[in-house]
């Protein structure tokens, strides 16, 4: 997925030789920007698992006496880096409950499909419910990404630290990003809105959402000519397959959500000395 976020093109080296945290910085925001401007395969649990780890050393790096001095004397530019973290812990708590939502409205379709002899009613009900779910959650997605493009702005800023820590927060909207991309699907319900408010080049490929979403939408349309055993197969292979996804990826962005919450602390500690 090309990433249409600016970033500087600088060294987070402070004046004096680099620490080797800092250097650790640098090289994970380059692995990740590579990885997001190329387009790779990695699955979304492994780009947010990243994004963890890029925590980690940001909070390593914030714990340096040096870079404690200097963002205390820089109190307004790290207000606007406050007021950024708040909108990407919107985004994630948003995500984590459009990810929780679906895996309720999957385990009623799972529940319809173990009750078939109940009629296929039970289904179309259901496939309705989940696809309705669907919207919902382009909705939200829809207003977080309203509200996160503004906040995450980059300006160019002549202090080493400051600038790294925008660095580090454009990094982690794009990769949010990323995710909401693969919530939201490529298909046309509600995906152009959310396309042009990511505002980069989206990869549409097909993602188990899709074909979820598909298969539930082909249900609906054909429920009087009757659903073959072959579809159902391929229903439950399909919602199995997302209901893994869905658990692997929520556990990654709550450990994301966690060192957001953790770096947020530390800056405002830094600032109550």
């Amino acid at each position: 997925m090309a990433s249409s976020t600016i970033y500087h093109a600088r060294s987070i080296s402070l004046p004096s030789r680099p620490h080797p945290v800092a250097e650790q910085l640098d090289e994970q925001l380059f692995r990740l920007r590579s990885s997001l401007s190329a387009s790779t395969s990695l699955s979304v649990s492994h780009g947010l698992n990243s994004l963890t780890d890029l925590y980690t050393s940001v909070d390593e790096f914030l714990q340096l006496p040096l870079n404690q001095q200097s963002l205390s004397h820089n109190q307004n530019e790290i207000n606007q880096v406050l007021d950024g973290s708040l909108s990407l812990l919107d985004i994630c708590s948003a995500s984590r409950d459009a990810l929780q939502l679906s895996r309720e409205c999957l385990q009623d379709v799972q529940s319809a499909l173990r009750r078939r002899c109940s009629g296929e009613l039970s289904i179309t009900s259901k496939a309705t419910e989940y696809l309705n779910t669907r919207r919902s959650v382009k909705k939200a997605i829809k207003k977080c990404l309203k509200n996160l493009k503004p906040a995450i702005e980059l300006k160019d800023e002549s202090h080493a630290t400051v600038s790294l820590l925008k660095d580090v927060q454009a990094m982690t909207a794009d990769s949010l990003k990323s995710l909401v991309s693969y919530i939201a699907g490529s298909q046309k319900s509600g995906w152009s809105v959310v396309a042009k408010l990511i505002n980069k080049d989206v990869t549409t490929s097909r993602s188990t959402f899709d074909d979820v979403d598909a298969i539930l939408n082909s249900l609906i349309c054909q429920k009087k000519s009757g659903i073959s055993s072959s579809q159902m197969e391929e229903l439950r292979s399909q919602i199995s397959k997302l209901e893994t996804e869905i658990e692997d990826v929520d556990e990654a962005l709550e450990c994301l959500f966690r060192n957001l919450v953790k770096t947020r602390a530390t800056l405002l500690n830094i600032f109550s000395y």
